[in-house]
């Protein structure tokens, strides 16, 4: 369980780049605006890079397209709007957001494109043609043509490395359950085996993380100039891990627990061999976790006991199963 100073740090860490590139953004929108449009305070160049680059953003280029959607229509339906006749301001200003939230919800886009047609159409009713109108699309231009550049070029990530790492993540933390399950099986300590399958179990969010790591990789393929040149390798590489990081997740689950319950109600001691098969994939998960490509070449050919004692041949049919799926799972890279 982590502390909370824990979490901080570790939120700070995975959100002070984006932070950062959002903020140098804003400063070069504003300073483009000013040299190119002679805007003399261009605020929503400023605004509309921080939008388009602020963390923890699924898609930076899909949030610049949408928000150029968003403005220009609302934008659009403000104009509309102050060629209807003589009425409360309160009014129209009401009618025409409705109209502008409402028509670009009809594109089926991200929240920003609905939000930023709202926000449009208010500010140029309320502020006029001039402030808000043209000049403010130009500034949203500088602004997302800004963000375009850092989310397209100077910080995308690499799709294949963002899976690679959260897979490393999910390998890291089944080797801690792993270790525990083998110094279970070397003191035969049903409470270590008890620990190992908590472990195992706690590894679910890796494994949540790793679904999420595909889906940004997936979303980085369709959004990024980087993510276009590896399209293909991601998408079998996403294919592959979807299937064989839950099967492995699955059968370490069903191991733990075939281990914990045979320690604790077998009299029998555990099968020959099984301790250094255990200490085996043990070794090849942690190793794997620091380099993908580290068992590359290894392979399971411990024997298999011909008397297995009682109560322990579902340890065995699913270590063997453990086996199988870490061979899958490791073999991805080769694919």
């Amino acid at each position: 369980m982590q502390t909370w100073t824990q979490t901080l740090s570790l939120r700070a860490r995975d959100n002070w780049r984006d932070a950062f590139a959002s903020a140098a953004a804003a400063c070069i929108a504003w300073v483009l605006s000013v040299r190119l449009l002679g805007h003399p305070i261009p605020l929503f160049a400023a605004i509309t890079a921080i939008v388009c680059l602020a963390p923890a953003l699924p898609s930076r280029g899909q949030q610049a397209v949408g928000l150029l959607i968003g403005v220009a229509t609302g934008i659009v339906i403000g104009e509309l709007a102050l060629l209807l006749p003589p009425m409360e301001p309160l009014l129209r200003i009401g009618l025409a957001t409705f109209v502008a939230l409402l028509i670009a919800s009809l594109f089926g886009l991200a929240p920003v494109v609905p939000i930023q047609a709202g926000i449009s159409t208010v500010l140029l009713l309320s502020f006029g043609v001039e402030k808000a109108g043209v000049a403010r699309m130009m500034d949203v231009m500088v602004g997302a043509s800004v963000g375009l550049m850092f989310s397209q070029v100077l910080m995308t990530p690499n799709p294949v490395r963002l899976i690679d790492v959260a897979a490393r993540s999910l390998l890291q933390r089944l080797a801690k359950g792993f270790a525990q399950a083998e110094a279970a099986l070397s003191e035969r300590d049903w409470a270590k085996a008890e620990a190992a399958t908590s472990l195992f179990t706690e590894a679910q969010s890796s494994l949540i993380n790793l679904n999420s790591g595909i889906n940004r990789a997936r979303s980085l393929v369709r959004w990024t100039l980087r993510g276009r040149f590896v399209a293909l390798q991601v998408r079998e590489m996403a294919a592959l891990y979807d299937r064989r990081a839950i099967r492995l997740y699955a059968s370490a689950l069903l191991f733990a627990e075939s281990l914990e319950e045979a320690l604790r109600t077998s009299k029998e001691p555990p099968p020959e061999g099984l301790r250094d098969r255990v200490s085996h994939v043990s070794r090849l998960v942690s190793a794997s976790a620091k380099d993908l490509d580290a068992g590359r070449n290894d392979t399971f050919d411990a024997p298999v006991p011909v008397a297995v004692p009682h109560g322990w041949q579902p340890c065995l049919d699913n270590l063997h199963a453990v086996e199988a799926a870490l061979a899958a799972f490791l073999a991805i890279h080769e694919e």
